[in-house]
């Protein structure tokens, strides 16, 4: 039995990595950590392209992002708000926003602005002296023959946004004078009146064909030649290790918005087109469910973006290392003890006959902020006199249910309207597990009664009325969000994850296990 006696307030951190006080002390190195604080682009390092960090809510990006900018290795930081710099004016612009109604496609107008907001804070770290130094250097690169990029493309760039190029107004000057040359270009009162009226087929072709054209031309082609500038000119990666990361692509401003996946996938283009520049690392933390919304939209290929990506996962072993560190860093100042001590210490006891510590760390999704959560509110059921026991633990369990179900509720609403009357229904089944083919139709008419009876709005929602009748299309809902896996063998079973985060049509005979969590039975 443990000797540990926790007052009520005792935790093993904070589920927000910005707030989490234990995170520098107890952080947990894993290859995606060492992959990305590693600038060496030789064949001894492989994964260099990968800068975008994928994970499920809770996985530890923004932890692994937070350590990443305070290693030594790492000489500069910068943070790029994405919903101030860009996202809010395109949002707020008149102009955009009609061509936004009218489905003028503006993928490579966000690209380019995406791009200006990169370059600015490259250039500012690369070239750490006066604007007007930086203009002057590439203005006398013009006489001199470089076969590898165009100076005088570059200057003419910046040249025309010279007053206004590293001022938070670029992106509504730009803006500004895409709009000044398109009216220009097609007419102002033609444009004006088609954009604010019913467009014709001609019409919207002509406008999107001048608007292409103009960012091509006048954005895109100048910007790319200013990045062979940096590139060749500014960059020396044995002395310099910059990181600029974007971190805030899953908030409720961005998910409420109907152009989010354009958004994003315009970023994912952009920062493409730093990667040559070798002392720059662009990193780009973004939801599973997100960019799975964006391939489902066919905005772009997964196996294009193969070499580019870090799918952040843990292995129970993994997280229980984690947990084992924080928790001997609480000992060690609460107890000033030199004794090493893990979870097995603390939680010396079983729970419904296996030890304290398996019945946690399956009933975490194998993400951080689980595992923290979860030992916390064991934690919290503690009044500094009597030890923990198996009670606490089952009724810190109920309280964790509770939370990780609204997680996931606030995790996939975007892409499933009725997620949580979808986790509900899985309380009609009967067993832990399943085969798909042996659930009874008194279970399938249970589930769709359920899902039917909700809300008089789900009549003209189809999709939801196909899932409350066809128990595949549910199951496989089930196994994308998590709340299920299938059955690889007697100790094995497989989750969703960023390489097989759904089902195909080879699955659907298997045997499907519930999660420990979502089995309540």
């Amino acid at each position: 039995m443990t000797e540990f006696r926790f007052r009520k307030n005792a935790e093993i951190g904070k589920l927000e990595a910005e707030t989490d006080s234990f995170l520098n002390d107890c952080f947990y190195e894993t290859d995606v950590y060492r992959g990305i604080i590693n600038f060496d682009d030789s064949s001894s390092n492989p994964d260099f392209t990968r800068r975008i960090i994928v994970g499920r809510t809770g996985s530890g990006k923004t932890a692994l992002l937070k350590h990443i900018i305070q290693s030594d290795k790492i000489k500069v930081h910068e943070k790029v708000e994405a919903e101030n710099t860009i996202f809010e004016h395109i949002v707020n612009n008149i102009f955009i926003s009609k061509l936004i109604e009218r489905k003028i496609d503006l993928r490579v107008f966000y690209k380019s602005l995406w791009l200006h907001i990169l370059l600015v804070n490259i250039i500012q770290q690369l070239h750490r002296s006066t604007y007007e130094s930086f203009f002057d250097k590439v203005r006398a690169l013009i006489p001199y023959s470089k076969r590898s990029y165009n100076a005088q493309l570059a200057n003419d760039y910046l040249d025309e946004y010279k007053g206004k190029f590293f001022s938070d107004e670029i992106i509504e000057e730009i803006t500004n004078k895409i709009q000044g040359d398109l009216e220009s270009k097609l007419g102002i009162d033609a444009l004006l009146a088609s954009v604010s009226g019913t467009l014709s087929s001609e019409s919207t072709k002509k406008i999107q064909r001048e608007t292409s054209s103009y960012v091509s031309r006048e954005l895109l082609r100048k910007q790319k030649e200013l990045i062979k500038v940096l590139k060749e000119e500014f960059s020396n990666e044995r002395q310099v290790r910059i990181v600029i990361s974007i971190d805030d692509l899953d908030k409720s401003w961005l998910s409420a918005s109907e152009i989010r996946y354009d958004f994003i996938n315009a970023l994912l283009e952009a920062f493409k087109e730093l990667l040559d520049i070798r002392s720059v690392k662009v990193l780009i933390s973004i939801r599973t469910d997100i960019i799975m919304g964006i391939y489902r939209n066919s905005l772009r290929q997964e196996e294009k973006d193969e070499s580019l990506i870090y799918a952040v996962s843990w292995n129970k072993q993994e997280i229980k290392a984690l947990i084992d560190k924080r928790i001997n860093f609480l000992v060690k100042n609460q107890y000033e003890s030199s004794k090493e001590v893990s979870i097995d210490d603390v939680f010396a006891f079983n729970v419904n006959g296996v030890s304290a510590s398996d019945f946690i760390l399956e009933r975490t999704m194998l993400r951080p902020r689980d595992a923290i959560s979860f030992i916390n509110l064991c934690l919290a059921e503690c009044d500094g006199k009597v030890e923990l026991d198996e009670n606490m633990v089952l009724e810190a369990e109920e309280k964790f249910y509770s939370q990780r179900k609204n997680a996931l509720v606030k995790e996939w609403v975007t892409i499933y309207p009725h997620i949580k009357d979808y986790l509900d229904a899985i309380s009609f089944l009967k067993g832990v597990s399943f085969y798909i083919d042996n659930i009874s139709e008194k279970e399938k008419e249970d589930i769709s009664n359920y899902l039917l009876s909700k809300n008089n709005d789900y009549e003209n929602d189809e999709e939801h009325n196909e899932r409350a009748l066809d128990i595949e299309s549910l199951v496989k809902v089930w196994f994308t969000v998590g709340v299920i896996g299938f059955v690889k063998k007697d100790n094995l079973v497989i989750y969703s994850s960023f390489h097989k985060p759904e089902l195909d049509i080879t699955d659907l005979a298997k045997e499907f296990r519930i999660h420990p969590l979502f089995f309540r039975r």
